[in-house]
């Protein structure tokens, strides 16, 4: 049996209407729902007492044959997808999915409650949903109600273009660039360059906003009477400056002392390194950001992550001293006290 379903969608991490706008196509390509309609998208002030960016926010009606229980699994599945991140109750997030009503069904179990218990207190969830539903909808009047009696509190709600137009605006400002330093945005050479570039932003910032890397996978190797140091040298990295937004680039090495032989694929380290950098950032702050996230996905007894680069704010500008490196180090856990480990990886990039 086919039942007509209100979600809700939010995001302020990051892309959001991209983020937006991408679940709602996954949710298309389900052979299982139909996409009917999709309300305004409104940039909304967040609620919970939690410091954060303004949301994105709109609602979808679907009409599906999967039962509640099923719909939510798809939902984690493209939520997952989608790198959410959420640490706290109404906290940052790239994306959030919510069932609001499901026909006229009500649940409440462990894992889901129809409808969502918050619907009525929330503005952004309400203004929304109203445009998709008819007069004749159970839950109607309430709506109307609860957004009359929310129109008196501070939850603010502006109407935004319901696409991304992040690329356009990209193009945009390049051209302007472009003719701001004397040249011609027409010529031949640069025509095109404002697209180009558009393109290249959204890789390699494609992790502007994201916390918490996700792409790994853990294994458990047996443990010996010693812990084995897992050493990783020479990944290569570029990265942008955020005081100049010009590159940096070099090599990551990378330690870690296993803590109950749990340990990560290695290939997921250079992905992780790539994900640290792909955003505006230091290199120092990348360093603290490669350990931190180590520490955050194994516990391991201790972490060193040492970096080499050369910065083109340094070389091609200023001081323009060609070919300098920097380096940062940092120590945590059995490495901070332990000189004799700390040399020994310090010996291996050297030897490498």
């Amino acid at each position: 049996m086919m039942e007509e379903v209100y979600l809700s969608l939010g995001s302020n991490i990051g892309n959001r209407q991209r983020y937006i706008n991408n679940a709602i196509q996954m949710l298309g390509n389900n052979s299982q729902i139909i996409i009917d309609d999709v309300a305004s998208y409104y940039e909304t002030s967040p609620v919970g007492n939690v410091s954060q960016r303004s949301f994105i926010n709109t609602a979808v009606k679907i009409t599906t044959n999967l039962d509640p229980e099923s719909l939510l699994s798809v939902i984690h599945t493209i939520e997952k997808s989608l790198r959410r991140t959420r640490k706290v109750h109404w906290g940052p997030r790239t994306l959030d999915i919510d069932i609001i009503f499901y026909g006229n069904q009500v649940i409440n179990s462990d894992d889901l409650q129809i409808p969502h218990p918050e619907t009525f207190n929330r503005k952004f969830v309400l203004v929304p949903v109203k445009q998709l539903i008819q007069r004749t909808f159970p839950y109607y009047e309430q709506i109307n109600t609860a957004i009359s009696k929310l129109d008196s509190q501070e939850q603010r709600l502006t109407k935004v273009p319901d696409t991304d137009n992040s690329q356009d605006t990209i193009e945009k400002a390049i051209t302007d660039i472009l003719a701001a330093i004397g040249d011609d945005p027409q010529r031949d050479g640069l025509v095109e360059t404002p697209n180009r570039v558009s393109r290249m932003y959204s890789e390699i910032f494609s992790s502007v906003g994201l916390k918490d890397f996700s792409d790994y996978k853990l294994f458990h190797s047996e443990e010996s009477g010693k812990s084995k140091m897992v050493i990783m040298n020479h990944i290569p990295f570029y990265s942008m400056c955020e005081h100049h937004l010009m590159p940096f680039f070099g090599t990551v090495n990378v330690a870690y002392v296993p803590n109950n032989g749990t340990i990560i694929g290695l290939s997921k380290i250079p992905r992780l390194v790539d994900f640290v950098s792909h955003k505006l950032t230091l290199q120092e702050q990348v360093t603290d950001d490669i350990l931190d996230q180590l520490n955050q996905i194994l516990s391991p007894k201790g972490v060193a992550v040492v970096i080499d680069a050369r910065h083109m704010c340094v070389e091609m500008r200023g001081v323009k001293k060609s070919g300098s490196t920097t380096r940062t180090v940092r120590f945590d856990g059995d490495f901070d006290d332990n000189a004799p480990l700390q040399n020994e990886f310090l010996s291996s990039i050297e030897v490498n």
